[in-house]
């Protein structure tokens, strides 16, 4: 059903996989979607589980009413902090004993920086080199020169200088590795205590999962961001394609999947829209009247 256009509504849109492709492609149409929604007076959040270093000036210069970041641990309104959820200081002693003694190498995430651990910088080098060789390969099968494709690899981060971290600033720790099977037995460690989503960084090869503290998710603030502001669930949308978008589907009264999202996720969703490059965000708010 088509809502009405003088029905005020809060979205919350993910951003990989959902707003952004292969990190670095954002549809035209998914701007001025945006961009019309809420010149109509519409609130447009981003909810993702990038924390502020990763949201760049591409991004951000969309314009937004502010973001639920950091995978639910942050959530803001205009440039104010309205929800902030971090681990303890022992809580992050006890991940990275834990996460050196299993061989994984993982970032931190604070507000807005990003620490590496020591196996990090050569794994996303390697494989950097790894995707920059597919990459060059894929422009010659095509016939094209290798600039002229875009070209991403979770290699391409910038993180901070370790003297800057702090036990008692950090919201999330993900992690990388070669396989499934070298996460498996440091999440099993984890589940119980903290809150684990796997498979979040879309890798050709590799795995990956995010590890929070308990009870952060995306859907439990934004819960606690519309409380503030005075807004009803029922009349939220959340538009998303992964499982780390679960619990904000639980929380919105609309939950959409993009047409690219995985079968068992568009099952959670109340309907699906089209693919993000085939205009599914401009789909989603054109069928519900936010433009």
């Amino acid at each position: 059903m088509t809502a009405s256009p003088d029905r005020r509504r809060s979205v919350f849109i993910d951003v990989d996989g959902t707003l952004m492709q292969d990190g670095h492609y954002i549809p035209a149409s998914a701007v001025r979607a945006i961009q019309s929604a809420r010149a109509r007076g519409h609130l447009v959040f981003l909810s993702t589980g990038r924390g502020n270093a990763e949201l760049d000036d591409d991004l951000m210069s969309i314009g937004f009413d502010g973001a639920v970041s950091n995978g639910g641990a942050f959530a803001t309104y205009g440039e104010e902090i309205i929800v902030s959820r971090l681990f303890t200081p022992d809580a992050v002693q006890r991940l990275q004993a834990t996460f050196e003694r299993h061989g994984i190498a993982w970032y931190f995430q604070s507000y807005d920086r990003m620490f590496a651990s020591p196996k990090l910088p050569a794994l996303l080098k390697a494989r950097l080199d790894r995707d920059q060789v597919a990459h060059a390969e894929r422009a010659q099968d095509a016939g094209l020169e290798p600039t002229e494709l875009p070209f991403y690899s979770v290699g391409m981060k910038t993180f901070d200088d370790e003297a800057l971290f702090a036990d008692s600033s950090q919201a999330k720790a993900v992690l990388l590795a070669e396989g499934d099977a070298a996460l498996d037995g440091v999440l099993a460690e984890l589940t119980d205590e903290f809150a684990v989503v796997s498979g979040t960084i879309p890798l050709p090869d590799g795995a990956s999962a995010e590890v929070a503290p308990a009870g952060v998710n995306k859907g439990a603030t934004i819960l606690e961001l519309l409380d503030h502001l005075g807004l009803d669930p029922s009349d939220a949308i959340g538009i998303g394609d992964n499982w780390n978008d679960a619990e904000m589907f639980e929380v919105c009264g609309l939950r959409i999947a993009m047409g690219n999202a995985a079968p068992s996720v568009q099952a959670l969703a109340d309907e699906v829209t089209t693919a993000i490059d085939d205009d599914g965000i401009w789909n989603a708010f054109e069928r519900h009247g936010l433009i």
